[in-house]
């Protein structure tokens, strides 16, 4: 019997096994988004208003509104959207946004969270 054909079946067993176990990958991955997507942690103390940022433009510092009162922007501010990811603030700049946000000790905006229409309602 000629060598190659020994290999045959544990060739075989293992690319079953490496097909079951992408199946088993495939099948967790939506679930694994869902986890994720639950996993979302916003601050107790931060307030909640609505946003509206400025353009930005190179001649003035930033500012936003928060439920119509002017706030400053602190340099490092982070603006989060509904996925937990990074916002550029030129994206979303005259949008009014649902957030809940945290001040810096010199009452700038620091961070915001952009809330999806479930945290809107569970925050009521």
């Amino acid at each position: 019997m000629p060598a190659n054909r020994a290999a045959r079946p544990a060739l075989l067993a293992r690319a079953t096994l490496l097909a079951a176990s992408l199946a088993l990958g495939a099948a967790l991955l939506p679930a694994t988004a869902q986890a994720q997507q639950l996993l979302r942690v916003i601050p107790a103390d931060a307030a909640k208003a609505r946003l509206v940022l400025a353009a930005p433009s190179a001649g003035t510092p930033q500012s936003a509104t928060l439920d119509g009162k002017a706030v400053g922007v602190a340099p490092g501010l982070r603006l989060f959207g509904t996925d937990n990811q990074l916002l550029a603030i030129g994206a979303v700049a005259g949008q009014k946004l649902p957030v809940r946000y945290k001040l810096d000790l010199y009452g700038q905006l620091l961070t915001a969270w952009v809330l999806s229409e479930q945290e809107q309602k569970a925050a009521q």
